[in-house]
């Protein structure tokens, strides 16, 4: 090669070095990421795992003891949808739950928002009040209605019987055709504080200006809420009841302390015989299989609160 070849030929360029900016932009790109590591570390082996493991399972017959577990694929899921009549009890009980989770606790959250959002003394102290039973823990609450609800001693038939109505006593908890409504008023009871905490937010963002404006052009109240303040609530509909759904679907608590599933398994849920056929009954398989058909109805719920949040970030 002669020297003008040596010349023309392209040096091999060197990399650059690092200059201060970019090792701050590099810094400052996987900083979240050192903060975001223990949280993420602590949610895979709490939440993630178990989720994975639990879908694993699912695909065996496994008594929960043995040390061998018997690959059935998907027959656990035949199993639960064809033979297995408990889980469409529980099936169909979750659905009435979640209709009514729906529409009682949010609406009366609704109409306790309105009524405490007004100007009037000692509101402050009714908020406190109606969110108080939200505070307790659902086992809490569980002990509290059984007792309300008891046929000899309980508050419910005593008023009754007090008032000239014994005819309407009888015993709440252990009616097959009626236990279910009974739990889903104590769990009502429980659930109305958050809505009304978040409607209550929810209402201190609506401009007073509107209201106003409404009242000079002649609109009444039921006007002003149907036009004015209830499409402002919009977004936080969607969240209270986005929240209330993925609650009602996991709803357990309360069930296992006021009935333990009975009488018959008429007010079981699929969290409840879950824990049944896995724990009391060692089917791990058909256990984990309601586990992952739980899982995949909430997710009905969940993704669309997920990417609303999102969306709104």
């Amino acid at each position: 090669m002669t020297a003008l070849q040596q010349l023309a030929k392209p040096k091999p360029l060197r990399p650059r070095p690092p200059t201060p900016q970019r090792v701050r932009d590099d810094y400052l790109r996987f900083l979240p990421w050192v903060f975001l590591t223990p949280a993420l570390a602590i949610y895979s082996v709490v939440v993630v795992y178990p989720m994975v493991y639990s879908s694993y399972l699912s695909l065996f017959r496994w008594d929960g003891i043995s040390p061998t577990k018997v690959f059935v694929g998907l027959q656990n899921y035949v199993t639960l949808f064809t033979q297995n009549e408990v889980f469409w009890i529980a099936l169909r009980n979750n659905a009435v739950w979640l209709v009514a989770a729906l529409l009682l606790p949010t609406s009366i959250g609704l109409g306790l928002a309105l009524l405490l959002n007004s100007k009037f003394r000692g509101s402050h102290v009714f908020r406190s009040i109606f969110y108080f039973p939200a505070v307790l823990s659902l086992a809490v609450v569980g002990l509290i209605w059984t007792w309300i609800y008891h046929p000899d001693l309980g508050l419910l038939n005593q008023a009754l019987t007090a008032s000239g109505l014994k005819g309407f006593t009888r015993n709440w908890l252990s009616d097959p055709q009626i236990a279910l409504y009974p739990v889903i008023i104590a769990a009502t009871w429980s659930a109305v504080g958050l809505p009304m905490l978040l409607y209550l937010a929810g209402l201190q963002t609506i401009p007073e200006e509107l209201h106003e404006a409404a009242k000079i052009d002649g609109a009444g109240p039921i006007r002003r809420f149907v036009h004015v303040t209830f499409p402002l609530l919009r977004e936080t509909t969607l969240i209270v009841l986005a929240i209330t759904a993925i609650n009602a679907l996991k709803a357990y608590d309360i069930v296992y302390a006021m009935t333990n599933g009975g009488p018959a398994n008429k007010t079981q849920l699929l969290s409840t015989w879950m824990y049944f056929l896995t724990y009391n009954y060692n089917q791990v398989g058909l256990g984990t299989a309601i586990a992952v058909v739980l899982f995949s109805l909430t997710l009905i719920f969940a993704i669309p609160y997920i990417r609303f949040m999102t969306r709104k970030t």
